[in-house]
């Protein structure tokens, strides 16, 4: 019985050990890991726009490529409903805020954000993430590059464009849209050339 524990408590150790590595690796290696503190810091300090119906912008047409992508909401081309709020969007968004526990608003509101932010997690060349990657191009195509394409694939002009914006708002260039990148995309200031407050 002791050589057993002795045995289980091994494999749960190494495997700790495996996943504390990978951990380790991710961090090492997404969404600018060099970047100043100071730059992160004035990043998350920026708050985010509460936006519902009657509103127009930029950042609803991206998360309504968001919502597709986590099978909310059942289209994204960027010319279906412009930057304007669908009528069909705050009973989307309901559902989304209700799988997460969060007040159903029907609006993109502080905890609605966050929600997105998190379930984004990080995405970068090579992802298959066809919506979010919409998503992130129609943000960048606003901007840092008007020319980019919203094609869904995550290839070298979208890896660029998203690098440009990083370095324009101090975070460290990986071409990896993850947190930091989100947030400084999608709160207040992102249009501003640096990032605010630094």
């Amino acid at each position: 019985m002791k050589i057993l524990l002795r045995a289980v408590l091994g494999v749960a150790v190494t495997l700790l050990a495996i996943g504390a590595g990978m951990g380790a690796m991710r961090t090492a290696s997404a969404d600018g890991p060099n970047t100043d503190p100071a730059v992160v810091k004035a990043i998350e300090s920026q708050p985010w726009v509460e936006l519902g119906p009657g509103d127009s912008d930029y950042r609803i047409a991206s998360m309504r490529c968001y919502l597709v992508q986590f099978q909310f909401y059942k289209d994204c081309t960027p010319t279906s409903a412009g930057e304007g709020w669908p009528s069909d969007l705050s009973a989307a968004l309901e559902d989304y805020q209700g799988s997460h526990n969060l007040p159903q608003t029907g609006k993109l509101d502080i905890e609605t954000w966050g929600a997105l932010r998190d379930d984004g997690g990080e995405v970068g060349a090579g992802s298959g993430r066809v919506a979010q990657i919409k998503g992130i191009q129609y943000a960048m195509k606003v901007l840092q590059d008007r020319s980019l394409v919203v094609d869904g694939r995550y290839g070298p002009a979208t890896t660029a464009a998203v690098k440009a914006f990083q370095e324009r708002k101090e975070i460290d260039a990986d071409g990896i849209f993850g947190e930091i990148t989100f947030r400084a995309a999608f709160a207040q200031g992102a249009e501003s050339q640096r990032t605010p407050g630094r």
